[in-house]
Formats: C-alpha cells, structure tokens, sequence
C-alpha cells in the first residue's frame, strides 16, 4: 500500500518551516536576552510585540489546516497563502536585532529605528490575509473575522505614524490582548 501525500501535506510543508523558522528565531532571541540581560537595555512594548508574534505565527500553523480538504491549488493562490507565514516571519525578525555578545542591546531604539518597516509590515499583513481569501473563496466574509483584520490594518497604519513610546506601549498590549480575544473567539478548535 503506497501513501501518496495530498496537495495541502506537501504545501503545508513549506508554510510549516517559514512558521517554524519565525518561531526559533523569537525563542531563540528570547533565550538570548535571557542570558544578556546584564547587557540588554529592556522595552516592555517590544516584548509585547514578541509575545504576540508567537501567537500570530502559531495561529498562523494553527488556520493552515483550515485548507485540509483543498484539493486544487493554482501558484497564485498559493502565493498569496504563502505570503501570509513570510510576512509574519519578517515582523519576527524586525521585533528584535541582532543578539551578540558586544555591544549592549537597546530594544528601544531597535523599534524605534524598525517602526515604520514593522507597520508598514504589519499593515500589509491583514491585507494580504483578505485579498488571499478573496481569491480563495471569491468573496470576502462580512464577519467578526474580517472586521478584526481591519481593526489591526487600522491600528497598525495609525501606529506606523506615532512615535510615542507610551502610545507604542499602549497600543502594543492592546493589540495583544484583542489578538488574544480574536483567537479565543474564532480559532479555540481544528475545523
């Protein structure tokens, strides 16, 4: 008996290790700060940020099997599908810099220098999101779901324009716990 592997395992394979890559990279980093943390100037919203990313990356793993039953794929439905996980992986690297044993590490002014990129990022991110399941669906769901990702679109190109470190931290515990909210709400069970 030959077990053939299906359209979504051998697709999901590649989103599994752009998702698997983000994740090493932020427990990696946390690891790291963990032993600098003599040299490590600290930012709370850059740890909220972390915080939520690995929850965005597992989420992202997590809705992937939504696409269990796809049996037809096209490349340009897949990309899209696939931008989602790099997106995520790029904002997991522009949360934190690089962590080496020099110079101290000021996760201030690493944000601070990658905001409108992290935004600008994370503005493209629920975009890409609707776009894909448009194309995917060939419409776009008027639900919760949907009105979420505009709320974080919103949220993130406002953010993009403030420099305000307490607006900054405001805006990145908010964002964590509406994004907590959003994934006890739509994503508790495997569909």
């Amino acid at each position: 008996m030959t077990n053939v592997m299906s359209s979504f395992e051998y697709l999901s394979v590649l989103v599994s290790i752009i998702v698997g890559l983000a994740i090493t990279h932020l427990l990696s980093a946390t690891a790291r700060l963990i032993q600098l943390r003599g040299k490590v100037r600290p930012y709370a919203t850059t740890f909220c940020w972390m915080t939520l990313l690995f929850l965005v990356n597992i989420q992202v793993w997590w809705v992937a099997f939504d696409r269990k039953d796809s049996t037809e794929w096209a490349f340009h439905g897949f990309l899209l599908y696939l931008l989602i996980p790099i997106v995520v992986f790029l904002l997991s690297y522009l949360v934190l810099p690089q962590l080496d044993d020099g110079d101290g590490v000021d996760l201030r002014a690493n944000f601070d220098g990658n905001r409108r990129w992290f935004f600008g990022l994370m503005t493209a991110l629920p975009v890409i999101s609707l776009v894909e399941e448009g194309v995917r669906d060939g419409r776009i769901a008027l639900d919760f779901d949907a009105a979420a990702r505009v709320i974080f679109l919103l949220a993130a190109l406002v953010a993009g324009r403030i420099g305000n470190p307490r607006f900054h931290l405001w805006n990145a515990a908010t964002a964590l716990i509406f994004f907590c909210v959003y994934i006890a709400t739509l994503f508790t069970q495997l569909r």
